[in-house]
């Protein structure tokens, strides 16, 4: 038998979730999103991922400005749901609407809870060296992130994988288990657990200033930096007062014992020719293989090296 889903959800992550629960033609639908937003180069007014998929299924779909608008609040009450599933939305709920499903109001958290509550937990655990992570399934109350576990799965952190990827693949773990924790959590088999609150970390909403590189740290906190923070909010330097994205590295663990450990932190030590070495704050260093110059397309460091005519002992981090 199928159920009567609000499906609330902006960014690209609950994207396969929702194509999930859409692949079950019992369940009725319907989707709330944020509304349509300036974005890309052109500032052109596009619509939120989410649209987009349930556009293409022709479910409806509601865009308000403040979710917790009484009137909108009473178009949700009428739908009669059994469940909302609230997934990367953007906006806080109300008491009112987490009260309004008749099994539950469920959120799905992209951490192992109770570690990382809180906006951008995906970016925080790479940046902060974490070796797993995972999504855990809660009943919402009305703190953030603080509601009872009904489900959690577990994934290791691969070495060299950025933000994007990362969160690509819990994307779709969530997808793959959406239906059925849904369906045992509704039969009863899955049983509300407490998270212990003394174990709670918080995290905080990443902005553009977040992607800056400081050379002085040490290479492994750079690499999990830079890792930590593409595509978004993208991870990035300057040279000669041009700021400079990077979008492609690798940690080069035990370049002291080759390269000279009294460099400057941010100097161009060794061209290569598949990356160019910079120095930082310890013995190891980063090797920079892609990147893209403000204003120019993305490219390969060699194409860098050749375009702006860059030269051993040269500088990144001068802005």
């Amino acid at each position: 038998m199928g159920k009567k889903i609000i499906f609330i959800g902006t960014a690209e992550f609950g994207v396969p979730v929702l194509e999930a629960l859409m692949e079950d033609e019992k369940n009725i639908f319907q989707v709330i999103t944020q509304p349509d937003r300036p974005g890309g180069r052109g500032k052109r007014v596009l619509p939120p991922p989410i649209k987009k998929a349930a556009m293409a299924r022709e479910v409806p779909i509601f865009q308000p400005e403040n979710i917790n608008e009484i009137n909108f609040v009473e178009k949700l009450i009428e739908f009669e749901a059994d469940i909302i599933l609230v997934v990367a939305y953007g906006q806080i709920l109300s008491e009112k609407i987490l009260n309004i499903p008749k099994i539950g109001c469920i959120n799905i958290h992209g951490s192992l809870l109770p570690k990382y509550r809180g906006a951008a937990p995906i970016n925080w655990a790479i940046i902060n060296g974490e070796k797993e992570t995972g999504i855990t399934y809660i009943c919402m109350n009305s703190k953030v992130d603080d509601g009872d576990m009904i489900a959690q799965f577990k994934i290791d952190i691969l070495s060299d994988e950025t933000f994007g990827e990362l969160s690509n693949r819990l994307s779709w773990l969530s997808a793959k288990t959406v239906n059925k924790v849904l369906f045992d959590f509704q039969k009863g088999k899955l049983l509300p657990i407490s998270q212990n609150r003394k174990m709670a970390t918080y995290t905080r909403k990443m902005n553009k200033k977040d992607g800056e590189v400081n050379w002085k740290e040490k290479s492994e906190k750079i690499y999990n930096h830079i890792k930590g923070t593409i595509p978004y909010p993208g991870a990035y330097t300057y040279f000669s007062g041009r700021k400079i994205k990077i979008t492609r590295s690798r940690l080069i663990s035990n370049a002291g014992d080759s390269e000279d450990s009294n460099n400057i932190p941010g100097a161009i030590v060794a061209i290569k020719k598949d990356g160019l070495l910079v120095s930082t704050g310890d013995k190891g260093m980063i090797q920079i293989e892609k990147l893209i110059p403000a204003g120019a397309k993305e490219m390969l460091t060699s194409q860098f090296v050749n375009g702006y005519k860059i030269q051993l002992q040269d500088i990144f981090g001068n802005e």
